[in-house]
């Protein structure tokens, strides 16, 4: 008597068979064998051969119905006029493309064009960025996370990240997308230098800690020392005194080494209003500055609307609108991330990290 064991009686009526299995219990049932006498024979519940010879019944084969999928709207030439603009314009963005579709008569929606991208091999990709850095560089990036690796995550929460970014009415001046194929590779600073700001650009100023984001400050004009100074003393000083009065905590304002953070006349305020910093910032690290993150996610929520925007106008208002939405829960994540960002510095000898 053939093995019916529990393991084969476990698999149900809705299993997936292969063509074997089918085509046995097809030949066995014109042979004018019983569903039982076939269940002894192939080692197969009642039920399962019940089902197969159902299947077979219905379709009249055992063998699995060909999904076609729905047919492309795009012609064989217009597939090649897409695969023709995408790689002469690596930097333009889906919506840029979807309208360039139109110009020839390619009427689909951005998710589709998408899709038509994958198909020809063509996905999104962050343009590479690898400053070079110094032996002087590495080193000091090396000693800020020595020094700090075994920081608690109390120590850490008790730091204000800071930073200024450029947004564009075109794309982000923190980081570009290129449309590329699998293999192909685009410096980030290429970009800048063929597009620069397009139809115009934004420049903000911003900064967070572990429990909240901070005033958002739309810079106009040359971010010198004295811009700076106005955005500290008008956006962040009233921030920073609730903040510390809130939690009863003291706290260190993070800058990288822009000049207009380092001038005497900035040292000079910050210091007569008690606002203490880390004693040096090692140059080129925005892996070690969280907020490099808070503008990538920032970016992810302008890319979604930005086929609304056309001037910088509009760029600005969007921005504002965009800055309260991002949640809390990525401030509390990125600080919990310092420990590793160190730790990754370390083992790179002070050279590169994932973040």
């Amino acid at each position: 008597m053939t093995d019916t064991s529990s393991e084969s009686r476990k698999r149900g009526p809705y299993t997936t068979h292969d063509d074997f299995t089918q085509g046995g219990v097809y030949w066995l049932s014109q042979a004018g064998k019983t569903t039982t006498e076939i269940s002894g024979i192939m080692g197969l519940s009642v039920s399962t051969v019940h089902t197969i010879k159902k299947r077979i019944d219905d379709r009249g084969t055992f063998e699995k119905k060909k999904k076609t999928g729905r047919p492309m709207v795009a012609n064989e030439r217009q597939l090649r006029d897409l695969k023709r603009f995408t790689a002469n314009n690596p930097f333009s963005n889906f919506q840029q493309i979807k309208v360039y579709c139109e110009s020839f008569g390619l009427h689909v929606s951005r998710d589709t064009i998408i899709s038509y991208l994958n198909h020809l091999g063509f996905h999104s990709y962050w343009a590479a960025k690898r400053p070079r850095l110094s032996y002087e560089n590495k080193a000091r990036r090396l000693k800020w996370a020595k020094d700090r690796v075994n920081w608690t995550h109390e120590q850490w929460s008790q730091v204000v990240w800071s930073d200024e970014s450029r947004f564009t009415v075109e794309n982000c001046d923190g980081g570009h997308r290129v449309i590329r194929q699998k293999g192909q590779r685009y410096e980030d600073r290429f970009v800048q230098e063929t597009s620069k700001f397009g139809k115009g650009s934004v420049m903000i100023w911003s900064c967070f800690h572990v429990g909240d984001f901070g005033p958002l400050a739309i810079i106009e004009g040359t971010m010198n020392d004295e811009c700076y100074i106005n955005i500290l003393a008008n956006e962040f000083h009233p921030w920073f005194v609730k903040l510390h009065k809130d939690t009863g905590k003291e706290f260190i304002l993070q800058e990288d080494g822009a000049p207009c953070h380092k001038s005497s006349y900035a040292k000079w305020w910050k210091e007569s209003h008690v606002i203490r910093g880390f004693e040096y910032w090692p140059a080129q690290s925005p892996d070690l500055n969280p907020i490099e993150h808070v503008w990538w996610d920032l970016e992810k929520r302008l890319a979604s609307k930005r086929d609304q925007v056309k001037d910088t106008a509009q760029l600005k208002a969007l921005i504002q609108q965009e800055w309260p939405q991002i949640s809390l829960g990525l401030a509390e994540v990125l600080v919990g991330s310092m420990r590793d960002r160190c730790q990754a510095v370390i083992e790179a000898k002070g050279g590169h990290t994932k973040y």
